[in-house]
């Protein structure tokens, strides 16, 4: 039996997400996410960790926007849609969803309007359009709306993007049941997991900050570890090592590039390559915090201003 709780505010969302895999996080059990690895969510899920994502600019605009391109799409296509402040869930299996905006009625019957404000240049790496009106949205947002049509039982949905803030794309996916079926079962497996506490191997790479900041980021003060007899510690220590000593080899390459590009540029600002642009302009000095007279009435941690050399590559496409 599905549930359906109203959403009252941030914090009780952000609860009632934390019991149930949700459709923004689904695409982490298929190691398609673009925001969290499986082993990453293992843990978030078993230590019951509430994690709200600090919006920036792009998601900000695009939370702004939302009701103003789903009330466009619904013009150009005959729509009546109403915003869904309803949280989802099905308790047996633990899965939940929140939604953007439900169409209320249709020759389909009624469906799902999920709304995503693109960048052009995202749009142009990460979709795929043929022209001709066949479109793929990226994989975690194909498998979001295939998870909320399984969470709010619907029979077909539309995926409808604004990109470069001039152009709408729509994007309609029916429910497709064999995914659904999968969903079930990968989650289901999860929650296996998360009660015998074996969590998922880990990406060494992609967990990389999550193990170094997170999970293993406490040490005992004084507390020392032989390795020496430990081959497998050992092997890593090595390897890490001579990784280690061709990042400080590949550095001082880097510098002594970067010191011949300034030589042959010159004083310019910006320099546009077929490989991408430098950013080469000048730093201002910091005069640093102002220490209020009663406590000495001068200035620390300033700094001489410097020039600045950033190169930005040009994505592969």
């Amino acid at each position: 039996m599905r549930e359906t709780i109203e959403i009252v505010d941030k914090q009780q969302w952000l609860t009632q997400r934390m019991r149930d895999i949700t459709s923004t996080e689904v695409s982490a059990l298929y190691g398609l996410s673009p925001y969290l690895t499986e082993f990453e969510l293992f843990h978030q899920k078993r230590e019951g960790k509430v994690v709200s994502i600090e919006a920036n600019e792009r998601m900000t605009w695009g939370t702004r926007l939302e009701a103003t391109i789903a009330q466009g799409a619904a013009e150009d296509h005959g729509w009546q849609i109403e915003h869904m402040n309803v949280y989802m869930r099905d308790p047996e299996i633990c899965i939940g969803s929140s939604f953007d905006f439900k169409i209320k009625e249709s020759q389909y019957g009624p469906g799902l309007l999920e709304i995503k404000n693109v960048d052009g240049l995202q749009y142009a790496r990460n979709w795929i359009d043929d022209g001709e009106g066949n479109i793929e949205a990226p994989q975690h947002i194909e498998l979001q709306l295939q998870h909320q049509l399984e969470v709010a039982d619907l029979e077909w949905g539309a995926i409808v993007a604004l990109v470069g803030g001039n152009e709408l794309k729509v994007i309609y996916r029916r429910r497709d049941r064999a995914i659904g079926q999968d969903l079930r079962n990968r989650v289901s497996v999860f929650w296996k997991r998360i009660e015998s506490n074996l969590p998922p191997t880990p990406d060494y790479e992609k967990d990389a900050e999550f193990i170094i900041k997170q999970l293993h980021n406490q040490a005992i003060e004084n507390m020392v570890a032989d390795v020496t007899s430990d081959e497998s510690v050992e092997s890593l220590i090595a390897e890490y090592h001579e990784a280690h000593k061709q990042a400080a080899q590949w550095e001082i390459k880097a510098n002594g590039l970067r010191a011949h590009i300034l030589e042959r540029i010159g004083p310019v600002s910006k320099v546009i390559s077929k490989f991408g642009t430098i950013s080469c302009g000048n730093v201002k000095d910091s005069l640093g915090t102002f220490v209020t007279p009663e406590l000495v009435g001068q200035y620390v941690g300033g700094r001489k201003g410097y020039r600045n050399f950033r190169f930005y590559p040009k994505k592969e496409k």
